[in-house]
């Protein structure tokens, strides 16, 4: 199955499995937060140096599993999510790697403006 995301948060994840962690760091906006694992992550250099540890250090491999517009995202009742530049998106995926307790399902809550991830809180 095919789950059909914005351009940013497609990116986020083939960015991730491409290993391109500079690349990461172009689907989101410069001022940026990420909270993951209890961490807060602001701005570029911090989310390029997050991922490429939590990332790079535990070959993880993202497979989407779903993806579901915030009810108050605008264009929520579109067709399609790939449509979707400014609002929250609750993404899950399957996600295995070199890691305790491989493979886990993980909730990826990412907002967008400007069709850039402004914030991500993975969990």
């Amino acid at each position: 199955m095919t789950v059909l995301l914005p351009a940013a948060i497609a990116g986020f994840f083939d960015q991730c499995t491409a290993r391109n962690f500079a690349g990461v760091c172009t689907c989101f906006s410069p001022d940026a937060h990420v909270y993951d694992e209890k961490q807060n992550i602001n701005g570029h250099a911090a989310i390029e140096k997050w991922i490429t540890h939590a990332i790079g250090s535990t070959d993880a491999v993202h497979v989407v599993t779903s993806a579901t517009a915030l009810p108050d995202t605008p264009a929520a009742n579109r067709q399609s999510l790939a449509d979707i530049t400014d609002g929250q998106l609750r993404v899950t995926a399957d996600v295995s790697g070199n890691f305790k307790g491989s493979p886990v399902n993980l909730t990826y809550l990412f907002t967008l403006h400007d069709g850039k991830i402004t914030a991500l809180e993975i969990g």
